[in-house]
């Protein structure tokens, strides 16, 4: 056998062929350049063998590497994972599990005063995709029932948010909360937690100190502060756990070798508080009272909900965070531009939305909404049915405020204001393809606004034109022309283009929406 000698031109790499047969190919074309009399014909042949293997783990080099490609930037990463780290490195916090709130009503048929303590677990059952989940809220403060007078018993209500204290879940726990570790004296000790989902906010962390536990700080950054300083933080990875970090030493203390952690947290959160109304019906836990006494209560005193709760929200999507994380790394930590307020406030855990407005400088006024999934159902989130904020929304307002405190100008002083919802009235018409129904076709195009124009793609003082409705309806399936006729406020009239305030979100419902077929 003749072997042709090597070339000395440089052979052309085709760097776009890089799955297995597009290399099995290239590497028999470079073999037969030198040696022309083998054509790889037989799959019994050693060299194919060799050439398949080759070719083989050049297509899984080339699909890790280009994972490893896409994984590295936050507009191209698809593993939730990267993007929690690359939003870390931009010192970004996602939103975590937030819980919901409602007004428990208590009704009393005895004939004597019964005393509610705070912190009263009932519970009630919901069915998640045919599945029957069992919710759980706790009172947050004593409720005093009034006894049965003739036929009307007596009636306190009190408010009350979605989960548990982990004490009544995990096993091992004490009044400081669940063992979750042991300190072993090494710098960045990590321990995660038990219980899953946590609400955000939540966390409290002891740390055994002889006999008695001291409470430590959570921070955002440990780099920030000290080797005196008790403090710790917090990451949740992309399962939804939660693990507590403490310092190495020259950024905050390392726990004393063999000293118990401890958490004490709240076990909760997402969309599925938000329930129905009607949904709560049994006392599941009355702290401080024993078991005979909790049965006497059970039996004079009835509890449910008679509004809807709202506020519970499911962990940021990945679409979010690739939103909000760059635009807290553009504010710098400071807030000089209305830009950056608004920046600022979107990288605060639960906030979904922000804009800033101001006249002159030393007075801004910020306006926030919290985040929320494509799931969630409430139409005014952070606002009640009387448009009044809502105990989510207080919780958000104080976290902005708080985290603003050492980033605005001397002598500027920030109002932060809850958003206002503003319905638009819409009509259109349109015709469909034949393959579809009329029903089918409305249903879509329902969907199709409700969606496009749905909270979590709105944004304050967003300027909506009939053109823009049109063009989100076109993409309906079933939908062959459409024209807008109105979009108006419900006191105006004609076809519009709806430009909002600083603090103004539009919002789409179906009652407003009225559609026609020509």
């Amino acid at each position: 056998m003749t072997v042709a000698p090597a070339s000395n031109i440089p052979i052309s790499i085709d760097y776009t062929g890089r799955d297995y047969y597009s290399l099995r190919e290239e590497l028999i074309a470079r073999i037969q350049d030198r040696i022309p009399e083998w054509n790889a014909s037989d799959p019994a042949d050693f060299g194919v063998a060799l050439v398949e293997a080759f070719a083989y783990m050049g297509d899984l080099v080339s699909y890790y590497i280009d994972r490893v490609a896409n994984e590295s930037y936050i507009r191209t990463a698809t593993q939730r994972e990267s993007l929690l780290n690359i939003a870390l490195t931009y010192g970004y916090t996602p939103a975590g599990y937030r819980n919901a709130t409602v007004d428990l009503v208590f009704t009393n048929s005895s004939d004597a005063e019964v005393n509610i303590p705070a912190g009263t677990v009932v519970s009630g059952q919901v069915i998640i995709d045919d599945t029957v989940e069992t919710v759980y809220f706790t009172t947050v403060a004593e409720a005093v029932v009034d006894e049965i007078v003739g036929e009307n018993p007596g009636e306190y209500t009190v408010s009350a948010f979605e989960g548990r204290s982990v004490t009544l879940v995990a096993d091992d726990t004490t009044a400081y909360g669940e063992l979750i570790g042991t300190s072993i004296g090494t710098p960045a000790m990590r321990f995660v937690l038990g219980e899953s989902p946590v609400v955000d906010g939540s966390v409290e962390v002891y740390v055994q100190d002889g006999d008695l536990f001291s409470k430590w700080t959570q921070v955002e950054h440990l780099i920030d502060y000290s080797t005196n300083d008790l403090v710790y933080s917090l990451f949740i990875d992309e399962n939804n756990l939660v693990y507590v970090t403490f310092g190495d030493g020259v950024s905050g203390v390392i726990p004393t070798n063999a000293s118990e952690i401890r958490a004490l947290y709240t076990v909760g959160g997402g969309a599925i508080g938000n329930i129905e109304p009607a949904t709560i019906d049994t006392i599941e836990y009355l702290p401080g009272l024993s078991e005979g006494q909790t049965t006497a209560v059970q039996g004079a005193i009835t509890v449910t909900n008679e509004i809807t709760a709202l506020g519970g929200s499911n962990p940021e999507t990945n679409d979010q965070i690739r939103a909000s994380a760059p635009a807290s790394l553009r504010s710098g930590n400071r807030a000089v531009t209305l830009k950056d307020f608004s920046d600022l406030a979107l990288s605060v855990s639960g906030i979904g939305k922000a804009n800033a407005t101001a006249a002159v400088w030393t007075s801004v006024t910020l306006y926030i909404a919290p985040s929320r999934s494509a799931t969630d159902t409430d139409i005014a989130p952070g606002l009640d049915d009387n448009d009044d904020p809502t105990a989510e929304f207080e919780r958000i307002q104080e976290d902005v405020e708080e985290f603003l405190t050492d980033k605005v100008l001397i002598g500027t002083t920030v109002t932060v204001q809850p958003p206002t919802y503003t319905d638009l009235i819409c009509t259109l018409a349109y015709t469909k393809t034949d393959q579809y129904t009329t029903a089918e076709v409305e249903e879509n195009i329902k969907i199709a606004i409700l969606t496009g124009f749905g909270y979590v793609n709105a944004t304050f003082a967003e300027t909506i034109y009939p053109r823009d409705v049109e063009f989100m309806v076109l993409q309906a399936p079933g939908v062959k022309t459409v024209n807008v006729t109105a979009l108006h406020l419900a006191a105006g009239s004609g076809a519009n283009t709806m430009v909002g305030t600083a603090g103004q979100i539009w919002r789409f419902q179906e009652a407003n929406l009225n559609i026609a077929a020509i």
